[in-house]
């Protein structure tokens, strides 16, 4: 058998064969390949020692083909050279990490057999080899599977569709504008300490969550019901009914404008936050003074983003005319 063959990764050994002309080669361990590739290209030298892929193979297998032939016509020293051409190519197919010729010299020892099935032989390099390409497959097939299964790719167009249009900008507006209100109107306090774990080297940490018990007072209600007033209720009122997108040439038609959303809540912000007005005592200045310490940035931030969803709304309805 050719030590070039042994010497080639299973990869290569894989290009050879279809080069060759084999079939039925998948699923097949390289010295499977090799004993079927080598027995191939022998059987059709003829055909395929023209080919340049095929160079090496029969120029280090023409020896081996000379030395036979010579066999049947020289004296007693032709046996001696063969016999020194396989020890070589036992040798160089054992360096390239073929255990084929240490396989065929435990099958002709019978001790050497005796203690071989006594004593299990590790694998060879190539065999490892081809578990860890197989292991690798595996894992990749499975992490490719569960990655969509997740649907992280479907979620996170979802979420760019929805961000890229006016209401998703209102909406993230409104989040921060909430968030900074809801660390007023409902504070964290400490619940209990989540104890320390030893074999991990630990410390306690103490656990706070928000205090539910003042969603049943005005502490909470006041100063909510107010924003949700200037920032959402109102504006929404005012753009419902004076609408530009019912009459315009857009493709978009809003149930509540969005540049008249804006403007309205710029103009109820400035009045309530920054000129105190009242509306007839429904205000309370304490509620407003509270509501416009919390929102991030104060009743500037409110302003800052309604020019902000302004500027989307007018550049959504440039974009789609």
């Amino acid at each position: 058998m050719s030590s070039w063959l042994h010497r080639q990764r299973k990869g290569d050994l894989v290009e050879l064969a279809k080069q060759a002309g084999v079939s039925d080669y998948d699923g097949l361990l390289k010295d499977e390949l090799v004993s079927v590739l080598d027995e191939h290209l022998r059987a059709n030298s003829s055909s395929l020692s023209s080919n340049a892929a095929f160079n090496d193979f029969y120029r280090t297998a023409s020896p081996v083909k000379k030395e036979r032939a010579a066999s049947t016509t020289s004296g007693p020293d032709v046996p001696k050279k063969r016999r020194t051409t396989k020890v070589k190519d036992e040798i160089e197919a054992i360096i390239s990490g073929d255990d084929t010729p240490i396989q065929n010299l435990v099958a002709r020892t019978p001790r050497l057999q005796r203690i071989a099935q006594s004593v299990p032989l590790p694998a060879s390099p190539a065999e490892v080899a081809d578990v860890i390409d197989r292991q690798t497959t595996i894992a990749k097939e499975k992490i490719s599977s569960a990655y969509a299964k997740l649907g992280v790719t479907e979620n996170i167009e979802s979420v760019r569709e929805s961000l890229s249009s006016v209401v998703g900008v209102e909406l993230l507006v409104l989040g921060l504008e909430y968030y900074g209100l809801q660390k007023e109107t409902l504070p964290w306090r400490y619940a209990f300490d989540f104890p320390a774990i030893g074999f991990l080297g630990t410390n306690s940490h103490p656990v706070s969550i928000p205090d539910f018990f003042l969603l049943v007072t005005s502490f909470f209600w006041a100063p909510t019901s107010l924003w949700a007033a200037t920032s959402i209720l109102l504006p929404a009122l005012a753009a419902y009914f004076i609408n530009f997108t019912l009459n315009g040439k857009s493709r978009s038609v809003y149930q509540a404008d969005p540049l008249t959303f804006n403007v309205a809540k710029a103009l109820i912000t400035w009045l309530v936050y920054s000129q105190g007005a009242q509306f007839a005592g429904l205000v309370s200045p304490e509620t407003a003074a509270r509501v416009n310490a919390a929102v991030p940035g104060g009743y500037t931030g409110v302003l800052i983003g309604s020019g902000v969803g302004a500027l989307a709304s007018i550049y959504e309805a440039v974009l789609k005319r």
